[in-house]
């Protein structure tokens, strides 16, 4: 089971910062998952909302903003909102990256950039949106995608999905607990793999909650990867 710091190790530092994705693979993650947007310039930005008004205390809209505006303001700790190519530099080729996006109009953007780093292998493109990753993959063949799931009906729409595009992963939340029950959440993962996708279980907080999936979660996405390490130890 791999285990991803979900928008690096937030519960320590700024979320979606170089420094909180350092932070997680410093304490053991195989990768982390990040999302981004598109600006006003055409960069590609790490950022989980379309503005800064959480993170930075500011009502500043990504989509309708440059980078240099936007990393005139701090996250905290000295960190601002990076670009997505700047992020690739800093994290290890050898660890994987989960790019969600958030923004269907960063799709070819995105594209570029993950090219550009050449490390295809080593990231998976996330998204909600069905078009998002059916854009994607009229780019690339061979790029990986992920599907997040976000109710039943997503759930039932990801297996033909997976059809259509060849997904690497099916992600559902780990709110799915609740919502259908331990043991139908376990069949669903069982049918997943059968089809040959991963599953990714998100955001995983309490490793007590993968009891009884033994064996059915290939990726674990969680803001405090140390609880996995130890875990594991």
């Amino acid at each position: 089971m791999l285990v991803i710091g979900h928008r690096g190790l937030p519960c320590l530092y700024p979320e979606n910062t170089v420094a909180s994705f350092l932070a997680a693979i410093l304490y053991g993650a195989d990768g982390v998952e990040l999302d981004v947007w598109l600006t006003a310039d055409n960069e590609v930005v790490v950022v989980h909302d379309g503005d800064l008004r959480r993170v930075a205390g500011v009502q500043l809209e990504v989509k309708k903003s440059t980078y240099s505006e936007l990393k005139k303001y701090s996250l905290g700790m000295g960190q601002h909102v990076p670009l997505l190519r700047d992020v690739f530099k800093a994290i290890p080729e050898d660890k994987l990256v989960l790019v969600e996006i958030k923004d269907r109009d960063a799709v070819e953007e995105a594209y570029r950039v993950i090219r550009g780093a050449g490390r295809l292998e080593s990231i998976v493109v996330l998204s909600f949106n069905p078009d998002v990753l059916r854009e994607m993959r009229s780019l690339d063949q061979h790029v990986k995608l992920g599907f997040n799931i976000a109710s039943v009906e997503a759930a039932e729409e990801a297996l033909k999905l997976h059809k259509e595009l060849g997904l690497y992963s099916i992600d559902p939340p780990v709110q799915a607990l609740e919502v259908v029950g331990r043991e139908k959440l376990a069949e669903y993962l069982s049918v997943v793999r059968k089809l040959g996708a991963r599953t990714a279980l998100w955001t995983v907080n309490e490793p007590a909650l993968l009891e009884g999936l033994s064996g059915l979660v290939d990726i674990v996405i969680t803001d405090d990867v140390r609880l996995f390490r130890e875990k594991r130890a």
